[in-house]
């Protein structure tokens, strides 16, 4: 009877010491913008004793086999999606940190675009092409926040370009009734026929919670084409879904950044 209640203590004992393990706090990215012309350069900071940074350049959860960090991260690709994480044997894994990295894109000359509503305005005449990048708080002052039923934004490129790809930079966070739109269209202005054709479209079914994120979409056009001037129609949501407190509300849309491929 006593061995067993000595186990017993025993066992209760490690259980004890094993919950006084606490958490790393996450690592520290640090960086000028999302956005880069030819390269740019990550940092991480983080400083604990016994412990480290593992991170992955593909998206993928980091784990202990993963690339130790040990001096800043060249980026150079169009698109490069790192994830981070703490690791110590003697510590519970931080929470996972991200960003994506985006290479801008063709050269374009100016942007016109809706006014939004007059709360998400700006006097920044670039803020759709400045390299900067929003973050996720959308009183900072860098998005263009909409309410309305439609979006229109005009893109005047500095030469004629085959198109490949438009991106937009959009936020999600739909505790404060920010949703992705309900879909893109995207249209080339036609020389021969003066006016503005389809040439893609981009549809979100928004069909259950997101987390809050600054979120990069690409629209692929149908086909090859060659043109100076590009349109992109963009539909708010007009009812927020069931399953979210404000639903049959109207939701709304805030941009950012648009890169031309």
């Amino acid at each position: 009877m006593k061995r067993l209640a000595f186990l017993f203590l025993l066992v209760i004992t490690q259980c004890s010491f094993a919950q006084q393990l606490f958490q790393l706090a996450p690592p520290l990215l640090n960086y000028r913008s999302v956005f880069f012309q030819d390269k740019t350069t990550l940092e991480i900071k983080f400083e604990q004793p016994g412990a480290e940074v593992r991170y992955t350049i593909n998206g993928n959860e980091p784990t202990a086999k993963d690339r130790l960090y040990t001096k800043p991260i060249v980026i150079a690709g169009k698109r490069t999606s790192i994830k981070a994480k703490a690791m110590g044997t003697d510590f519970l894994p931080s929470e996972t940190v991200s960003v994506e990295f985006i290479k801008t894109g063709k050269a374009i000359q100016q942007i016109n675009f809706t006014a939004p509503n007059p709360k998400y305005t700006t006097n920044n005449k670039n803020i759709l092409n400045d390299q900067m990048g929003g973050n996720t708080n959308f009183s900072s002052g860098a998005w263009l926040g909409y309410d309305s039923d439609t979006v229109e934004i005009d893109i005047v490129l500095k030469k004629k370009e085959t198109i490949n790809a438009v991106l937009l930079d959009l936020l999600q966070n739909e505790s404060s009734w920010i949703f992705l739109p309900e879909q893109i269209l995207l249209y080339y202005y036609d020389e021969a026929q003066k006016s503005y054709l389809p040439l893609g479209k981009e549809t979100f079914l928004g069909e259950g919670p997101s987390p809050k994120q600054c979120s990069a979409h690409e629209i692929i056009p149908k086909r090859k084409v060659k043109t100076n001037k590009l349109k992109l129609v963009l539909s708010p949501l007009k009812k927020i879904p069931a399953w979210h407190p404000g639903k049959d509300n109207h939701a709304w849309i805030f941009i950012d950044e648009i890169q031309v491929y």
